[in-house]
């Protein structure tokens, strides 16, 4: 029970915190369409983590640390797209 409310929490957080940082270093005219693509990235991390984080990685850092290095590099990545393509 408690993984699907942190679940949801997630859900409505994460998308919304990137969407915004997104959405201010960008386009804020864009918000809902970053919040909308960070969604999507947040499901997609969530359905791929367990194939991801190895054992190896276990001893080397926690979670929360493999989390923000996924999101630090998908923001990067989205980043360079941005300024690449606009």
């Amino acid at each position: 029970m408690k993984k699907i409310i942190f679940f949801i929490i997630g859900f409505f957080v994460v998308p919304m915190m990137m969407g915004g940082i997104t959405a201010f270093i960008f386009t804020p005219q864009d918000y809902e369409l970053f919040v909308g693509f960070w969604g999507s990235v947040y499901l997609l991390v969530y359905i791929l983590f367990p194939l991801l984080y190895r054992p190896k990685i276990k001893q080397k850092m926690g979670k929360m640390a493999f989390y923000t290095l996924i999101y630090a590099v998908l923001f990067l990545i989205t980043s360079l797209s941005l300024i690449y393509f606009n």
